[in-house]
């Protein structure tokens, strides 16, 4: 019984310690926001920088599972932009160096940096 409490402990202090030290630089961009679509043949929730060049390629980002409660939040706040169903915002990350599926209409699921997302804040 001591050994498997020690097992379980072990894994436990091991899997946080991951996510602590994964993650890249902290950084802070302006972005644009987009709520869950999918119903409409959309994506998932996801973040694009705002690069203020429509020749550059489009930089998305997927927040990860305990940030994304702060991408939701910052959706049910801000005001939507009701031409480009986006909203313009402040936002301050740190990439976790994986690439993951974002999930899309149509069945596509493009590979996309993931993100925790620290804080978002209207521009």
């Amino acid at each position: 019984m001591k050994i498997l409490l020690f097992i379980l402990l072990a894994t436990t202090l091991t899997c946080q310690m991951k996510t602590a030290t994964n993650l890249g630089p902290e950084r802070t961009e302006p972005a644009f926001i987009y709520a869950n679509n999918l119903a409409v043949d959309g994506c998932e929730e996801f973040v694009r920088l705002d690069k203020g060049d429509s020749s550059s390629v489009d930089v998305m980002y997927k927040p990860t599972t305990a940030s994304l409660p702060i991408l939701q939040k910052a959706l049910s706040t801000i005001p939507i932009n009701v031409i480009s169903s986006e909203r313009a915002v402040t936002i301050r990350f740190a990439e976790t160096g994986q690439q993951v599926e974002l999930q899309c209409g149509w069945a596509s699921r493009p590979k996309v940096a993931e993100i925790e997302i620290l804080s978002i804040a209207k521009r």
